[in-house]
């Protein structure tokens, strides 16, 4: 998050007084109506999904769900409330494993499942400097150990997700939380959507709806051109979800994110 110091003046100053508590207390509460709503239109309910969520954080980090926490955002509870659904996922696909975090979460919340996590082999990673902020003295790979041990139905690939040309199994769910620029992010996307099962359903990070800073740290509009495309072409249909409901995320000012959730036509 990028804040300029007049900005984050504002932001502090209104914080701390009651009128601007009472703005951020009614934007973020319409914003979590509106969430709601979002999650009853693509059949899943939210509210149920939180407290299934919470329970899972509990046993695994001793803590419940918060926007706040590290990578967390609504995409967890977005899979959380696809866990609570008749006939959940049985295959899943992650599309970027980071720290192993998100893959211990759905291996909770999907005990019955099969999971495939996938990222790039670690000199890669420094070479590319993708996760320069956490690789550091191989903090990436001790973290990512931690959470995948012992996880009987999860299977780490050191794969760049360029490889996935050559799969051919079908997933009920596919996260897709690789590099959110061009070329990857589009070609992400399309094998996403190729390797979806016919009921399944694809999740997006990060979709930005405009560009910022000339498609330079991922905010592109590689994913949103992606799913338009596939979209006007009638092979999907995709709905936009809240990253995060808090007023600091939604700053008027702010390159917003989103989520984006795919199915097949």
């Amino acid at each position: 998050m990028i804040f300029t110091k007049a900005r984050l003046k504002i932001y502090g100053y209104l914080s701390h007084h009651n009128y601007g508590s009472k703005i951020f207390s009614k934007s973020e509460s319409k914003l979590r109506q509106d969430q709601n709503q979002k999650f009853l239109n693509i059949g899943l309910n939210r509210n149920q999904a939180i407290q299934k969520l919470n329970s899972v954080l509990s046993d695994l980090y001793g803590q419940m769900y918060s926007e706040k926490k590290g990578m967390w955002s609504e995409h967890l509870i977005l899979f959380s409330a696809i866990s609570n659904i008749s006939n959940p996922p049985k295959n899943i696909l992650e599309i970027g494993t980071f720290n192993g975090e998100t893959a211990r979460i759905l291996s909770a919340l999907f005990p019955n499942s099969k999971i495939i996590t996938l990222d790039l082999e670690f000199d890669e990673i420094l070479k590319s400097e993708l996760y320069k902020y956490e690789s550091k003295n191989k903090k990436l790979l001790n973290s990512r150990e931690m959470n995948l041990r012992s996880l009987p139905n999860v299977t780490f690939l050191e794969k760049n997700s360029l490889g996935l040309i050559d799969f051919h199994d079908k997933f009920d769910l596919v996260w897709i939380d690789g590099e959110h620029s061009y070329p990857i992010a589009a070609i992400d996307i399309s094998n996403a959507i190729r390797l979806l099962s016919p009921t399944g359903a694809a999740i997006c990070d990060d979709v930005y709806l405009k560009a910022r800073d000339s498609n330079k740290d991922g905010r592109s509009t590689a994913s949103i051109d992606s799913l338009e495309s596939f979209s006007r072409a009638s092979l999907i249909e995709f709905n936009l979800l809240h990253k995060r409901l808090g007023f600091f995320f939604n700053f008027p000012t702010k390159n917003k994110k989103y989520l984006g959730y795919i199915t097949r036509i």
